[in-house]
């Protein structure tokens, strides 16, 4: 295993020292340990000095939705080609010639915008690094939001799991945004769950979806991802506006939410001035947003910190 040599003249050192991240003269760090321990440290000292923080996003089911037309019902297509949202259905084919639709679910350009200036945006996906690629196309067409920063099954350490220790940043500024709990059991404290959106027909007769079929489709301004992208901003807020820049999201996200993930009504750590307990249940987003105002709250959470 290879060695980093630090050097006194190091023209990073300054840098490192602020990030808590000093090594003496000359000392030798093993490659894999300045990989897997320092180079997050610096990715998030990074993040801080930009005012942002990290934020990881599922594909299916948190921002869109893809079905194959093969298993379309002839009364599913007839429904899609008169429906009023086929601006946001786009047709494409696989690389082994399979096609597709993927509908965008509403408000996710609105929400990429703003979050974009809040948060270094990950797709993360347990799809293939091809498909992750195709859907950033059509949810990034200009190449704005993630750059380089696509993860794909291929990517993963566990198979049909997601872990944050291919997102190169420390885990105590990355949030988390997926409809399922259970592919991240490692990093469930840095998850907000938001609603499966299915506006195809589900594979599972019993499954919920199919809203086109309901000639519906989730609200722009209540929905969840708009209910999502208010509770992410004050996390962001909260982190930044406070005097405490030892923050760790999963400590805030466990403040704004109830352990059901419905905005608490009231914070007796506000009153009592003791500190909170870190939240390892997840955290969902509700089916529309709630009508408290959060942002008063978490204003006060800052002013007593």
């Amino acid at each position: 295993m290879g060695t980093l040599k630090i050097r006194h003249d190091d023209p990073t050192q300054k840098m490192r020292m602020q990030a808590g991240l000093y090594a003496p003269i000359f000392y030798s760090v093993p490659f894999k340990i300045f990989r897997d321990e320092w180079i997050p440290n610096i990715k998030l000292h990074d993040l801080r000095n930009r005012k942002k923080l990290c934020l990881v996003l599922d594909l299916d089911h948190t921002l869109l939705h893809t079905k194959q037309v093969q298993k379309l019902s002839s009364e599913e297509i007839i429904r899609l080609c008169n429906s009023s949202q086929n601006d946001d259905i786009s047709r494409w084919e696989s690389v082994d010639g399979v096609t597709h639709l993927t509908k965008l679910r509403p408000f996710v350009r609105t929400f990429l915008e703003e979050a974009s200036k809040l948060f270094d945006l990950y797709i993360y996906t347990n799809g293939s690094r091809y498909y992750a690629k195709r859907m950033a196309r059509l949810l990034d067409p200009d190449c704005v939001y993630f750059g380089s920063r696509i993860i794909g099954m291929e990517d993963s350490t566990k198979k049909g799991r997601k872990r944050l220790d291919v997102v190169p940043v420390k885990k105590s500024g990355v949030l988390i945004l997926d409809d399922s709990g259970e592919v991240w059991p490692k990093n469930r404290s840095n998850l907000v769950v938001i609603k499966k959106y299915d506006y195809f027909a589900p594979e599972n007769p019993n499954g919920n979806g199919l809203l086109h079929d309901e000639g519906t489709d989730e609200s722009e301004s209540s929905g969840p991802l708009n209910c999502a992208l208010r509770l992410l901003q004050d996390v962001h807020r909260m982190y930044f506006e406070s005097n405490n820049h030892l923050f760790d999201v999963k400590e805030l996200l466990g403040i704004l939410l109830k352990n059901n993930g419905t905005y608490e009504e009231k914070l007796p750590e506000l009153v009592t001035g003791k500190s909170w307990r870190k939240s390892r249940k997840r955290l969902r987003v509700e089916d529309e947003c709630s009508s408290r105002d959060v942002t008063k709250r978490s204003k006060m959470l800052i002013s007593s910190l």
